[in-house]
């Protein structure tokens, strides 16, 4: 295979690579064969190669070139990024600061709101045992037997309700206790 030959050969094989590398390319390998002073008819295959060979050593080189600036500018773009969520995340302190004041301030409303409800129904509870006993205590002062029977009733009605809120809310409190802590005992297993 004389230079020509060489040449177009190679210039086939590079077709679908990029036209500056398959330029570059081709100037290069009709350079090194003007400096090796090859003259048009001598093979050239003897000296540097087929056409084949080098076509796939310039492939795998401007592959890897490709590979190398993809990663290059995969890198720089991923720091831009951060730079530009950086600087959205400090422009966005204005909005998200009295939002995150918002949200606080929602949440321990609804707890102090739960904590009053539980006051509110132990009270309850407390006042309706009270009056139960009162009632049962001061039946005997009813002037007759129906009035002693219908205090006799609301008592024992008024005590059993009272007694029933109290279960009921310290079994409501205990399991969202309860709850509370065997989520956290979860997440300790869990970092462990």
């Amino acid at each position: 295979m004389n230079k020509a030959e060489f040449i177009r050969e190679l210039e086939k094989r590079l077709k679908y690579i990029p036209k500056d590398d398959r330029t570059d390319a081709v100037e290069y390998y009709t350079e090194l064969l003007s400096d090796m002073e090859v003259d048009d008819t001598e093979d050239v295959t003897e000296r540097i190669g087929s056409a084949k060979d080098a076509a796939k050593k310039i492939l795998d080189e401007c592959t890897q070139k490709h590979i190398d600036e993809y990663e290059e500018n995969k890198t720089v773009k991923g720091h831009a990024t951060v730079v530009w969520l950086s600087i959205l995340g400090v422009l966005s302190l204005p909005l998200s600061v009295p939002l995150a004041i918002v949200v606080f301030v929602i949440a321990f409303s609804l707890f102090v709101v739960f904590i009053s409800l539980v006051i509110a129904f132990v009270a309850a509870g407390i006042a309706l045992v009270a009056g139960g006993i009162a009632s049962l205590v001061f039946m005997w002062m009813a002037p007759g037997f129906g009035q002693k029977m219908v205090m006799l009733g609301m008592g024992l009605c008024s005590l059993a309700t009272g007694v029933l809120m109290g279960f009921g809310v310290f079994y409501l409190v205990r399991a969202l206790i309860g709850k509370i802590f065997r989520r956290k005992g979860m997440e300790s297993k869990e970092n462990e």
